[in-house]
């Protein structure tokens, strides 16, 4: 910056003919304490009508917007300018000052934003932050972007990596704009949609997924067994949660295995050992699904047949599934040593 953008604002509030207009702006853009005031608060320390003190800071803005006047400051106003356009002429709020690396100096910036003519903002979305530009045809174009990332992330059903979102990303933004999407673009996209998000694990998906945005434990521990692959114990289940820092919070054991209890979407398949459902596992008991292997079959089944099947669906050995054969109320064994159901 070629100077602080506080210094800016002080120049540019000296331009204000009465002191309660300057006193005015600077509490309706916090630049003295960093915390902003109502409309109603201002009147009542005045004692004047909430819409007394907009007439007073709308004045102070036709007195601040003339171009003798911001002409003092625009070395400051074409350095913001000339950063929002290297980032797609299009930024969020919160991105802006964190590129810029000066939280403190946030209530001038944004003042010097509201008080610039090169910058416009764009309202908040059901999609997208407040966003402010200095390209009003690439702002148009975000949403647009954002809109079709979304639509292709819906049909995938599960997370990308930050590599596959970027090219996801590049490929609709070149599209849609016709030219080359930097790094530094993709990172403005990403940080002004409310819709797309990272998850602890570095993947990229749609806030709604329980992968991304989890809504208590039993999601957690889903997206834990999701990763894992395989069947695991409660305990580590609650540990991968709690290494995984959704929250600052440990994820208990107990309160673990309550919730897996409970959730349709796990099966227990061991001794507190859980799986996910859709993995094919079935909940019961081992004689359970033994009867159940049997009935899908159209003929008996070798002993190494059933315990095949049983093994894709509960974790436990070999000699368990021989002994629950053993029952006799349950299974019979032919002369050819095949099982069939009594």
């Amino acid at each position: 910056m070629p100077m602080p953008p506080a210094e800016a604002v002080k120049i540019l509030l000296q331009k204000l003919p009465s002191k309660r207009m300057r006193d005015v702006v600077e509490k309706r853009f916090g630049l003295r304490g960093g915390k902003r005031k109502t409309l109603e608060a201002i009147g009542k320390e005045y004692k004047i009508t909430r819409e007394r003190v907009r007439q007073i800071e709308a004045d102070a803005f036709r007195h601040l917007s003339r171009e003798e006047s911001l002409r003092e400051v625009a070395p400051v106003t074409n350095a913001l300018a000339a950063h929002i356009a290297s980032y797609g002429g299009v930024i969020t709020e919160d991105h802006l000052i964190q590129t810029l690396g000066d939280s403190a100096s946030r209530p001038s910036i944004l003042f010097l934003l509201d008080v610039g003519s090169q910058f416009s903002l764009v309202p908040e979305s059901d999609n997208h932050h407040r966003l402010w530009t200095v390209d009003e045809k690439r702002a148009g174009g975000v949403a647009r972007i954002l809109s079709g990332v979304q639509k292709e992330l819906k049909a995938h059903e599960k997370p990308l990596s930050e590599h596959d979102l970027h090219g996801l990303v590049s490929r609709i933004g070149e599209k849609e704009q016709g030219g080359t999407i930097s790094d530094q673009m993709i990172e403005t996209f990403l940080a002004s949609s409310k819709m797309i998000k990272k998850n602890p694990y570095g993947e990229y998906g749609l806030s709604s997924w329980a992968a991304i945005r989890p809504r208590g434990v039993r999601d957690k521990a889903y997206v834990a067994l999701a990763r894992a692959g395989k069947p695991m114990h409660f305990t580590d289940v609650a540990g991968a949660i709690t290494e995984a820092a959704w929250s600052q919070r440990r994820a208990h054991p107990q309160t673990v295995h309550n919730e897996l209890i409970k959730d349709s979407r796990f099966v227990l398949v061991g001794r507190g050992f859980y799986a996910l459902r859709e993995w094919g596992y079935e909940p019961g008991v081992v004689r359970d699904v033994i009867i159940s292997a049997l009935k899908e079959s159209d003929k008996p089944l070798s002993k190494e047949q059933i315990i095949e099947l049983v093994l894709q669906k509960r974790l436990v050995k070999p000699p368990t599934v021989f002994l629950n054969l053993q029952n006799k109320s349950l299974f019979k064994r032919l002369d050819n040593g095949t099982y069939t159901l009594v």
